[in-house]
């Protein structure tokens, strides 16, 4: 994230308020029934824009692995005594005569 300075957040909160300012002043000159159609067709290019930005803006870079993260695709490694449960489809405990778990990992 870019680092930005006090003065600039104001400077840009001072521009922001000028335009809105601005805005209300223009549509209240221009009357009430102007400025509803103007309004309205304001709020659907925002709209449209919002719908399209996900796919108009590129995409955020991905953070760097970090210690103990391993890259896609390769196969951590099982710690002694572990179990490997990545294939599995289900897995049952029996405790004793009649207690039984049964778990699915994925897809059924």
């Amino acid at each position: 994230m870019p680092h930005r300075s006090a003065s600039g957040v104001w400077a840009g909160r001072a521009v922001a308020g000028l335009a809105v300012a601005g805005l209300i002043v223009y549509l209240v000159a221009v009357g009430l029934d102007r400025a509803s159609k103007i309004g309205s067709a304001a709020a659907v290019v925002v709209a449209v824009l919002g719908l399209l930005a996900p796919y108009l803006l590129p995409p955020r870079p991905q953070p760097p692995a970090g210690p103990g993260t391993q890259p896609a695709g390769e196969p951590t490694a099982v710690p002694p005594g572990g179990f490997d449960l990545r294939g599995s489809q289900g897995v049952q405990v029996n405790l004793g005569d009649s207690n039984t778990q049964t778990n699915t990992f994925g897809p059924r």
